[in-house]
């Protein structure tokens, strides 16, 4: 039998970071592999590439929908969910938790991790915007038919934190999105571009608080003055703008020369940017699954990072890990790394390997046979 199944495709692609990645990546694949049901993506035209839309031109069963409602908005609650009614839609995947309160048609939702819970915002005028995210996660959790999530450790704070049963939640592992074919040009290039003349460790990730990023320049600040290394720190990523201050807090050590702020790059930039790096490295305090460190493994690089759960189930044995709050031991281990050349190819051999766990085609798959399971 066939069904109809609607896609809420209003965050795709690279300009809206995590979530973009995870729908252009997921849905196309989905979308090759089943040629049974008939499928309506919801686009925001006012927030996506739609040259990045052309690859679903290409399926018969895949009709564009156009919107401009955007998420967490009041016309998410009403003219989305008329919209959606109008679809008659017998299954509808929300690759995050924007629900409208009102659909009571079957859904599943991908709930990526539980960080708002778990750390929660600085400044009082985000209080009002969290009780609303509060209020519709828990409704997307309470009336979803399947909840995806990317790591054991998710599934756990979602069980926690939202109060369902554990065996509502899949748990699907995302793949690298990043081609690791890049020229010694191109490497070469992108140095040129930033001054990088220096084996250096490489950040990538959005400049927000949860990155823990003071912590990690002070233990490269230690790093550098105590065991004289001749390396430096780049960091690529955009500023959170709810916490611009995060940077120049970053900043504020003695070996700043030795810090380099990219900013955000292209995705041609940042696979340059991998395969020129010495390691890849992190002081995260809490993520859903670290997508930038299971790229930094399809390149080969070993990962220097925070001794926290989920690292410990996606990176496994090919990385180091510190405490994060401790910038002394971010130091030593950053030190254990670089001294000695044996550990360090051995902790790439293990770098590798362990990358081949992570597939986009082996996630569609199994998130197609979540929709099977629903909807049969």
């Amino acid at each position: 039998m066939k069904n109809r199944i609607g896609l809420d495709i209003r965050i795709f692609g690279t300009m809206h970071g995590g979530i973009g990645r995870y729908c252009q990546e997921l849905f196309p694949r989905i979308l090759a592999m089943d040629k049974e049901n008939q499928y309506y993506l919801f686009y925001n035209k006012k927030a996506v590439d739609l040259e990045q839309l052309e690859v679903f031109k290409k399926f018969s069963n895949a009709t564009l929908v156009e919107t401009s409602i955007r998420h967490y908005s009041l016309g998410e609650q009403i003219s989305f969910l008329k919209k959606l009614n109008d679809f008659n839609l017998d299954l509808v995947h929300f690759p995050n938790f924007n629900v409208p309160l009102l659909y009571k048609k079957p859904f599943i939702t991908t709930i990526h991790d539980m960080v708002h819970h778990k750390i929660g915002g600085a400044k009082k005028s985000h209080l009002l915007h969290f009780y609303a995210y509060k209020k519709i996660i828990e409704n997307a959790g309470i009336k979803a038919r399947k909840i995806i999530t990317v790591s054991e450790v998710s599934k756990n704070d979602i069980a926690a934190f939202l109060n369902v049963p554990k065996d509502k939640i899949s748990v699907i592992y995302e793949g690298s999105s990043l081609s690791t074919e890049v020229t010694a040009e191109q490497v070469e290039k992108v140095k040129m571009s930033y001054l990088l003349a220096k084996p250096y460790f490489l950040f990538v990730g959005v400049l927000e608080r949860k990155k823990n990023l003071v912590n990690l320049t002070r233990g490269f600040d230690l790093f550098i003055q105590k065991y004289k290394a001749d390396v430096d720190l780049v960091i690529t990523g955009k500023i959170d703008s709810h916490y611009p201050e995060v940077k120049h807090k970053a900043l504020d050590i003695k070996h700043n020369n030795r810090v380099v702020f990219t900013g955000p790059v292209d995705d041609a930039e940042l696979r340059a940017l991998y395969k020129g790096a010495y390691a890849f490295t992190t002081a995260s305090l809490h993520e859903g699954f670290g997508l930038p460190g299971v790229e930094a493994l399809s390149f080969g690089l070993p990962l220097l990072v925070s001794n926290i759960p989920v690292f410990n189930e996606i990176y496994d044995n090919a990385a180091i890990y510190f405490d994060p709050l401790n910038p002394e031991d971010i130091a030593e281990k950053m030190n254990l790394l670089v001294r000695d050349s044996q550990f360090y190819r051995q902790i790439q051999e293990k770098s590798f390997n362990r990358s081949l766990q992570f597939d986009w085609n082996k996630a569609a798959g199994e998130t197609l046979e979540v929709y099977k399971a629903v909807s049969s």
